[in-house]
């Protein structure tokens, strides 16, 4: 019998209403979608055949809401955010889908546009100084010293009327010398975005990186020491800034205390873009937000394991640390006299199996590193505007030269860089100490 009302009486005049109730609407993920996260883990076929008929078998599963907004349970990336907050100590997380769009909306919160100017090392991944570009800024490249990151005092003479923002990279999992960056800034007034990309749950004499300078912004891609695949988190303790950013981070919903009202104050409604983080980025991140001290731990504790059963040698050093202790541990650097001893050593511990990569070859285009960036060195641009070049005149533009950084290039070319895992055990540590030291014999003729 049909259930259709037939009347005409309209349900506001006291009518049967057309549509009497409606069942809740299912979610339109079910129980394939889950089947194929289950099947990227690592079971025995036993195991994933008596999962496989598990999430299969049952035909009333139903699965989560995957936006973190407008969720009716509780939402993952805001667990994330909360998660972040505790161990980084900022008032204010914001989650992103990448440290990409964690450094343009940090950027752009700040103000950096069309003419002006940020302060970036020569040794950092190419997105640090990309987005500067991205957000029509003009990235300002300066030396690094042998922590690997920004050197204080290249800050200081780089520093001009347009200068924005520093943007100081905590390279390698080791934190740059931040108390004498904070104070070149302080003392110029200008913004400090922290790039803790490589670095997350680092820290700075008992402050954890991303939480010293205005902004922090942090990667959690696959290959960095806490991880959801792809996503990114922003943290300040500046509430102006974290609006700003979450406007940009999502121009389309603004999120405000009230969304729709005009504007509060000058500058916080604007267009910006959509980097939002997605729930099962979210779900990951949070899970290992949680076991961040357990991961972080074991890298320190490998590292240590390594260095201290690497012997002396004359002419080698270790990378040279703004806070040991503070050190996440995922490498260890080591600087070699020169160049050629540095490339005879890289190929005689990867034959001993050590874990070690060269970081400068100029044979070996790296966008870890300046020279390589020709998408700056030579201005290109995405438009005929020629955006951001085009918004300064040109001789007043920075003089880019694929040999402006000397010092950097010296230190990169001489240096190894051991890979550290958080799951090696002691004798692995000691392998990989002893191939070190076998090879160091061998080439320093020791």
């Amino acid at each position: 019998m049909s259930v259709v009302s037939k009347s005409k009486e309209l349900a506001l005049n006291g009518g049967p209403k057309a549509v009497p109730e409606l069942k809740p609407h299912r979610t339109k993920i079910a129980g394939e979608e889950l089947w194929e996260l289950v099947d990227m883990w690592e079971f025995s076929d036993d195991r994933k055949e008596r999962l496989r008929e598990l999430i299969l078998g049952d035909p009333d599963i139903e699965g989560p809401h995957l936006f973190r907004y407008y969720n009716p349970k509780q939402s993952r990336v805001e667990l994330a955010e909360a998660e972040m907050r505790k161990m980084v100590g900022t008032q204010h997380c914001l989650a992103t889908n990448s440290c990409t769009s964690a450094l343009v909306a940090s950027y752009r919160a700040v103000g950096v546009g069309a003419g002006s100017e940020v302060i970036v090392p020569a040794y950092t991944f190419f997105a640090t100084a990309a987005t500067v570009v991205a957000s029509n800024g003009i990235p300002v490249i300066v030396d690094i010293d042998e922590t690997l990151c920004m050197d204080p005092e290249a800050i200081e003479k780089a520093i001009t009327p347009r200068t924005k923002a520093i943007a100081p990279v905590h390279m390698r999992g080791s934190a740059a010398r931040m108390d004498e960056i904070m104070d070149v800034a302080n003392r110029h007034g200008i913004p400090v975005i922290e790039d803790v990309a490589q670095a997350g749950g680092g820290s700075y004499k008992g402050r954890r990186l991303g939480s010293i300078g205005t902004m922090g912004c942090f990667s959690f891609d696959y290959y960095k020491v806490i991880v959801s695949g792809e996503g990114g988190f922003i943290t300040t303790d500046d509430e102006w800034l974290y609006t700003r950013a979450q406007s940009w981070h999502d121009c389309a919903a603004c999120w405000r205390p009230n969304r729709f009202e005009r504007e509060r104050k000058e500058g916080e409604l604007f267009c910006g873009e959509n980097y939002r983080m997605s729930e099962l980025e979210g779900a990951v991140a949070y899970a290992q937000l949680k076991r961040a001290d357990e991961i972080l731990a074991g890298h320190r504790r490998a590292n240590r394991l390594i260095r201290e059963g690497i012997e002396e040698f004359p002419g080698v050093s270790f990378r040279a640390q703004a806070d040991q202790e503070g050190d996440t541990g995922i490498c260890l650097v080591l600087y070699l006299p020169n160049t050629e001893a540095t490339q005879q050593a890289l190929e005689a511990m990867q034959a001993e199996g050590v874990p070690v990569g060269g970081i400068y070859d100029k044979k070996v285009r790296d966008w870890h590193i300046y020279r390589f960036w020709e998408h700056i060195l030579e201005h290109k641009t995405v438009s005929d505007d020629g955006l951001p070049w085009s918004a300064v005149p040109e001789n007043e533009l920075p003089p880019y030269a694929t040999d402006m950084c000397p010092r950097t290039l010296d230190l990169l070319s001489r240096a190894l860089l051991v890979d550290v895992e958080c799951t090696l055990t002691d004798d692995e540590c000691a392998a990989i100490a002893e191939g070190i030291n076998k090879v160091l014999r061998a080439v320093l003729n020791r």
